[in-house]
C-alpha cells in the first residue's frame, strides 16, 4: 500500500509548511485516496485538511458527513464540512461541482495542493460525454492531471488507476465507505454511461478504452501545439483580453482556450469560424462578438479580443450617480456603487473629488491648459471599452479628469495630485454556505 502511495502522491506532494486539501465524499474512490494519503503522510508529514460537501438534497447527508468526519479525525486530519444548500433540477451535477470547488478554493492558500479521487474510468466517461456534446480537441483532452485552483493547484493523482484497482484497495484494507443511491439513477448521463452504455460498447468494441485514451492523448498534443503557436496571444487564467491572432484557425483556438480556462462550453465550430472571419474583415471601429453563454460574449474591439461577462460586470447604469467627497489628508474612503466598490486613498493634501458613475453629458479636460473633451472623445483616447463606460466611475477634480475605472487619466506632470484609487467589480448573486 505504501509503495502505491509513494508512486501516486510523491510527485504532487507540497513543500513543508504547505497544506494538502483532500475532497472526500465518503464513497469507495475517495476513501481509497484518503487511505493512501494517510499512509504517505506518515512518511512525509503535512497538515491534511479533509473537505466534505453536504449538498442538502439526500436524506442520509448528515450521516455521510459524520462518517467522513470520524474517518478524517481517526487519521489525525483536519475536517471541514461545507453546507451547499442546493436544489435538485437541471444541471444539478454541474451546479454542485461548481459550488464545491468555489467553497474549497476559498480556503486554499498559495502553493497548497487539492487532491481529488478522479480515476481512469472517470476519464473514459468524461471523454464519452464530451464526444456526445460535440466537443473540440481541448475538451477531448479529457480531465487534466493538474490545473490551477485559485492560489493553489488541483491534482488528480489517481487518473492512471482503474475503478477496479481502487475497489481492491478498499477490500484489502477493509475500508468502510458510503453508498450514494443517486449513483444508480440513470437520469444522470454519467450514470447511464457507466452502468449501461459503456459496458454495451465494450462488448462490441473490446479495445474502446484503449482507443479513447489514445484519442485523448492526440487531442492534448494538438492543443499544446496550438498554444505554442499562439504564444503571447494565448488566453490564460485571470486575463480578460488578448491581442487577436492573425488567422481564422488561430482565432478559433483563442475562443476555445478562453472558454476552456473558464470551464465553459465553446460555441459551435460554425459560430467560431464566422466570428473569426468577421473579426479579420471588420474595421477597428466595428465590434463583432460571439456568444458563449446567456451572460458571456467574446468581442473584438480594436485589435483585441475581450471576454465580457455581464454577470461579473453588473448592469449598465441607466441614471448617473454623482458623489462629491471632501477628502482629508491621508484619508481612506470606500464608496459602494451598484456593481462595485471604489477605494480612495488620499495623499498629504486635502482634495475635493467628484465621482460620477454612469456619467452622462459631461466634458472634462486632461490638464489645466488642455481643451475640454466629450466623454466619447475621452473614452476613445484613453481606450475605455464601450461596455465599461457606463459600468465604471469617472473621477475628477473640478473639470479635470483623474481616472475612469482603473485607468489613470492624468498626464505626467500636468495634474500633480497624489490621490490613488482602486475600482473593483463585485460579483452579484453570490451563493453563501456555512462552513464548520
Amino acid at each position: 500500500m505504501l509503495v502505491a502511495a509513494e508512486g501516486l502522491l510523491r510527485p504532487h506532494w507540497p513543500e513543508v509548511d504547505h497544506r494538502v486539501h483532500l475532497m472526500v465524499s465518503g464513497g469507495p474512490d475517495s476513501m481509497a485516496l484518503l487511505a493512501l494519503v494517510g499512509d504517505f503522510s506518515k512518511v512525509v508529514p503535512r497538515t491534511v485538511v479533509v473537505h466534505h460537501c453536504h449538498h442538502g438534497v439526500a436524506a442520509e447527508a448528515n450521516d455521510w458527513g459524520s462518517f467522513v468526519r470520524s474517518e478524517a479525525e481517526l487519521r489525525g486530519f483536519v475536517f471541514r464540512v461545507h453546507r451547499l444548500n442546493l436544489s435538485l433540477g437541471p444541471n444539478f451535477e454541474a451546479r454542485a461541482r461548481e459550488l464545491r470547488y468555489k467553497k474549497i478554493m476559498s480556503e486554499v492558500t498559495s502553493n497548497e495542493v487539492v487532491l481529488t479521487a478522479h480515476h481512469r474510468d472517470d476519464q473514459i466517461e468524461t471523454l464519452l460525454i464530451r464526444l456526445s456534446q460535440g466537443s473540440g480537441l481541448i475538451g477531448l483532452g479529457g480531465i487534466p492531471i493538474s490545473r490551477k485552483f485559485g492560489l493553489g493547484v488541483l491534482i488528480r493523482p489517481l487518473l492512471s488507476v482503474s475503478r477496479k484497482q481502487l475497489k481492491q484497495i478498499v477490500a484489502i484494507r477493509n475500508l468502510k465507505y458510503i453508498e450514494d443511491p443517486s449513483n444508480q439513477d440513470l437520469s444522470y448521463r454519467r450514470n447511464f454511461i457507466r452502468l449501461q452504455f459503456f459496458p454495451a460498447l465494450t462488448r462490441v468494441a473490446p479495445r474502446i478504452e484503449e482507443k479513447l485514451l489514445e484519442l485523448s492523448k492526440l487531442a492534448r498534443e494538438r492543443t499544446k501545439l496550438a498554444a505554442i503557436h499562439l504564444g503571447k496571444q494565448l488566453p490564460v487564467s485571470g486575463v480578460e483580453e488578448v491581442d487577436m491572432a492573425s488567422t481564422e484557425i488561430l482565432i478559433a483556438w483563442q475562443i476555445r482556450f478562453f472558454a476552456q480556462i473558464r470551464a465553459c462550453y465553446a460555441p459551435s465550430t460554425l459560430q467560431i469560424l464566422e466570428f473569426a472571419r468577421q473579426g479579420l474583415e471588420a474595421a477597428d471601429d466595428r465590434s463583432p462578438e460571439v456568444r458563449v453563454s446567456p451572460t458571456v460574449v467574446i468581442r473584438k474591439w480594436g485589435k483585441k479580443l475581450y471576454w465580457i461577462d455581464s454577470k461579473e460586470l453588473g448592469d449598465e447604469a441607466e441614471n448617473e450617480i454623482a458623489r462629491f467627497e471632501e477628502l482629508a489628508p491621508k484619508q481612506l474612503l470606500q464608496l459602494r456603487f451598484p456593481n462595485g466598490i471604489l477605494t480612495l486613498r488620499n495623499g498629504a493634501v486635502s482634495e475635493d473629488v467628484s465621482i460620477f458613475w454612469g456619467v452622462k453629458g459631461r466634458s472634462f479636460r486632461r490638464g489645466r491648459k488642455r481643451p475640454l473633451q466629450s466623454l466619447k472623445q475621452l473614452a476613445q483616447g484613453l481606450g475605455v471599452p464601450p461596455w465599461l463606460r457606463k459600468r465604471t466611475p469617472v473621477l475628477a477634480i473640478s473639470d479635470q479628469i483623474l481616472g475612469w475605472g482603473d485607468i489613470d487619466c492624468r498626464e505626467g506632470g500636468l495634474i500633480p495630485y497624489s490621490l490613488q484609487w482602486e475600482w473593483r467589480f463585485v460579483t452579484r448573486n453570490r451563493v453563501d454556505s456555512s462552513v464548520s
